[in-house]
């Protein structure tokens, strides 16, 4: 392993030592005691007079006058309250600054044990609330429902006060009797004086329950509106960049990289679709819109085993299921852009629907200087939720979204445009109160065309699947995951066509694409320290015909050509995809966590650009010469949460190995290329990291700070003279903070402030003149950065209407990067020709005739204003 990041792995562990962000650091505490049949609560008032502890306990159910024998020598109270508990039959919890004895809740050796299962529900919408935590305080046990509010937890027979929580909601305690299987659905009130103060879901009994589970942040949708806009609409993508371990491109792109991956080794789920681009207006606008989403997840590292085949990460984006009880519509107006959204019930608590439509209003900003122009974007989603009955639930979802940008004349259409639709079936069935499945279909598409006059450059990729996923709940300590699916994948690497749809050149073909998957997860709390959880993966990739299939050899020449029918197979993988992971913990409130994983990729994007915009979007599959890309990762983590203070620390440090990583020989031609992977060079690359992050999750002023220290070192077969290089998107330094503050219950201020170091790219390291021109020679690879990249960004939301209203309106004042930062995507040493006939720098027509750089960038300061309204 290389040496810095054995640093940073030892730099992790020594830190984790430090417990320093709670009150509870009061167990760590060190004491002496030498205890002869002493009475409990003489031995706690020793331990008071040597640490200062406090202690609190019911006489009525704690007996202070047994004896208790002990023998300690400088060791932590948490240590000694646990051998005295044994002693004492008693538990312990910190509240604020002091530990409260209570009973403890033993298991009797033949006691029957019943499950409690059923939904977790917004009372006022009848939404489900996935990610809901269902706790038992005295034994610890506790579930957390799954991503359609599905929960279910087994207990001895026996009373209990089940204590149910979702952020933003109000603590709601449940009493039941438990003496047979009960199911209890479970409505909750939301909580309107912390509503929009959490933006980062952090909770302590998540994190107490969830075990091994790391590298996840979950986004709560709502709040994301407090972050500043971008021109009347805060997007996901753009809201990335302010999480440590993802780097976005630069301005104007929906482009990002998780933890030294590629843009292509992210998957984006939408209702359990695939969208292959999130972007709108080339990146300015996110296709992904808080206020229609219901959760939002991102996994890092420690990827779920159910979810596809990339390298880095996943983002996993359920959309709202629909008021179940009222109708609801809402609205966002601004200069550049207008949404509307629709919900209610189509039979109430049975059925609803849930719809959004946005579309650009771009035309006034362009109609004067150019009226055949075209530009606009639109999007539309739609869902519909149908409970059949209490087993058994249905949902229909649907996502297009187009972007166009063209110049119409008579006859002629110049320009490009893209879309994206999916849509997804899905049907959730409770064969009993443990065992919970949802089948699922769905079918992806994503083209991209590029048009001149009457020809049209079109590229598409588009994908069938069906998956049955299945969940047991074993016991509170066990959970097991198993399911399958089947995918079907369509390639257009690129094809010209005329407009009577003929074939202008030669077409290119790929071949198609089945992946077949069985997966088996079984996660396991060993003890009240330790839990662990370890899983399967086992993808089988199969291509066939028709194709037509190139074979090269080791000096990317043609050797063969080979014609594939239809049907007929060409290339199979079949690979087995181990994960595991651990959870120690320090502390009721700190654990250490580590992961495991290996990942494979069998679909691959090419571009040999690094321009910000979408543009020539090529989708390929493994094939003969296109191999699989695979990752071998490892992460370790520390979260410490504190309770009295609010605040959540995080810090973790990986290691990724990269197999079959792919670039470009120099003047690559990916367009209209039929021997394009001849075009493709192959090789390794690793990327390691830390990252830390330190948030305020509840009251008026919330927010977070991180700091990310990576790199991304590539070893290229052909390239570079075989030496390491820096990856375009290498960027050792990212610093983020995000502040929220609530000036009063109508008024809110935020600030966001980005500042990374530029991106990697190749300069000249000098010139010489060959026949009285200055020609630029140039060294290793990536040898040189662009300016680093920094940006603040201000907002301020005023709400017209006071709380508790029917009629919700509100105001947005928001300011994109307020100092007017230049940031530069690009730099340029080239010369213009003058009117005169002379040669130029363009950014100084008056200047010399020497080589110059300039600089390009996208956006300076960019105010908004936005209505939004809500009825």
């Amino acid at each position: 392993m290389d040496s810095r990041i054995k640093y940073l792995f030892f730099a992790l562990l020594i830190f984790s030592s430090f417990q320093v962000f709670s009150q509870e650091e009061l167990l760590n505490r060190k004491i002496t005691l030498h205890i002869e049949a002493a009475s409990l609560d003489s031995v706690l008032t020793e331990i008071t007079s040597q640490s200062g502890v406090q202690f609190s306990y019911n006489s009525k159910t704690i007996d202070a006058t047994q004896p208790i024998t002990l023998h300690a020598k400088e060791e932590t109270i948490e240590n000694i309250l646990n051998k005295i508990g044994t002693q004492a039959d008693f538990g312990y919890v910190v509240v604020k600054n002091q530990i409260v004895l209570k009973p403890a809740k033993k298991k009797p050796e033949d006691a029957p044990e019943f499950t409690i299962s059923g939904h977790v529900r917004d009372q006022e919408t009848g939404e489900t609330l996935p990610g809901a935590t269902v706790y038992e305080p005295h034994s610890g046990a506790g579930t957390i429902s799954n991503n359609y509010g599905f929960y279910s937890l087994t207990l001895p027979k026996g009373s209990y006060g089940l204590q149910y929580s979702f952020v933003g909601f109000e603590l709601k305690t449940v009493q039941i009797d438990l003496e047979k299987d009960q199911k209890k659905d479970v409505e909750m009130t939301l909580n309107a004086e912390t509503l929009g103060e959490v933006t980062i879901v952090s909770d302590q009994r998540v994190e107490e329950i969830e075990k091994s589970q790391m590298s996840r942040i979950r986004v709560n949708p709502a709040s994301l509106n407090t972050l500043p806009e971008f021109a009347g609409e805060v997007g996901l993508i753009k809201s990335l960049q302010t999480f440590p371990g993802i780097k976005t491109h630069s301005d104007g792109s929906a482009f990002f990289f998780v933890r030294g991956g590629n843009k292509d080794q992210n998957l984006i789920l939408i209702d359990e679709a695939p969208v292959y681009n999130p972007a709108h207006l080339f990146g300015y606008y996110s296709v992904i819109i808080p206020d229609v989403a219901k959760e939002i997840n991102i996994y890092k590292a420690d990827l779920p085993i159910s979810k596809g085949d990339r390298l880095s990460s996943v983002i996993d984006v359920h959309t709202k299921d629909g008021n179940l009880n009222n109708y609801s519509l809402s609205g966002v107006l601004n200069p550049l852009i207008y949404r509307f959204a629709f919900e209610g019930p189509v039979a109430k608590d049975k059925a609803s629907i849930f719809t959004s439509y946005r579309h650009s209003n771009f035309r006034w900003l362009y109609s004067l200087a150019t009226n055949d122009a075209s530009l606009y974007l639109y999007d539309l989603n739609a869902k519909l939720n149908w409970k059949i009955n209490k087993n058994n639930r249905l949902y229909y979802s649907f996502f297009y979204g187009k972007d166009n940008f063209t110049n119409n004349t008579i006859n002629e259409e110049g320009g490009i445009r893209w879309y994206n639709f999916t849509n997804t079936l899905r049907w959730n069935h409770i064969f009993n109160n443990r065992l919970f499945s949802n089948l699922t279909f769905y079918s992806s598409t994503y083209k991209y065309n590029l048009l001149a006059e009457t020809t049209v450059w079109e590229s598409e990729i588009s994908n069938v699947s069906l998956s049955y996923d299945f969940t047991l709940f074993q016991n509170p300590q066990t959970t097991l995951k198993f399911g399958f699916s089947q995918t079907f994948h369509e390639f257009n690497p690129g094809n010209l066509t005329t407009g009577e749809n003929l074939s202008f050149v030669p077409k290119i073909s790929a071949p198609k694409a089945a992946k077949t998957v069985f997966y088996i997860n079984r996660e396991q709390q060993i003890n009240e320290k330790w839990s662990w959880k370890a899983g399967l993966r086992i993808p089988v990739w199969n291509t066939s015909g028709p194709a037509v299939v190139y074979q090269f050899d080791s000096s990317y020449r043609v050797t063969d050509t080979l014609t594939v029918q239809d049907g007929e197979g060409i290339e199979t993988f079949v690979n087995l995809d181990p994960r595991v992971s651990f959870r120690y913990k320090l502390t009721s409130t700190a654990s250490l966590k580590t992961s495991l994983g290996i990942y494979h990729q069998y679909i691959h994007q090419l571009s040999n650009s690094i321009s910000p915009f979408s543009s020539f979007e090529i989708w390929m599959p493994s094939g003969n010469t296109l191999k699989p890309q695979r990752a071998n990762m490892m992460a370790v983590g520390l979260n410490k949460f504190c309770e009295r203070s609010k605040l959540e620390f995080v810090t973790e440090a990986y290691y990724k190995w990269m197999f079959n990583q792919i670039d470009y020989e120099p003047h690559a031609s990916l367009l209209l290329n039929p021997l394009i992977e001849g075009e493709l060079r192959f090789g390794n690359a690793k990327a390691y990291g830390i990252e830390f992050s330190l948030r305020r999750t509840e009251g008026r002023l919330t927010g977070w700070i991180s700091y990310t220290y990576s790199r991304v070192l590539k070893k290229i077969d052909g390239m570079n003279e075989g030496k390491e290089f820096p990856a375009y998107y290498d960027r050792p330094n990212d610093f983020s903070i995000y502040l929220s503050w609530h000036l009063s219950k109508r008024v809110n201020f935020s600030a966001n402030w980005t500042w990374y170091t530029g991106s990697a790219i190749t300069t000249p390291i000098g010139f010489y003149d060959f026949n009285g021109n200055t020609v630029p020679l140039y060294g290793e690879k990536n040898n040189d950065r662009l300016p680093d990249y920094h940006r603040l960004d201000l907002a301020l939301a005023w709400m017209l209407s006071k709380p508790g209203n029917q009629f919700q309106h509100s105001l947005n004042f928001a300011i994109y990067n307020f100092y007017n930062r230049h940031n530069p995507v690009s730099i340029n040493f080239n010369k213009v020709e003058t009117k005169e006939g002379k040669f130029v720098v363009p950014a100084n027509l008056y200047g010399t005739s020497e080589i110059m750089t300039t600089q390009k960038y996208l956006l300076g300061i960019m105010p908004s204003i936005t209505y939004k309204f809500k009825i």
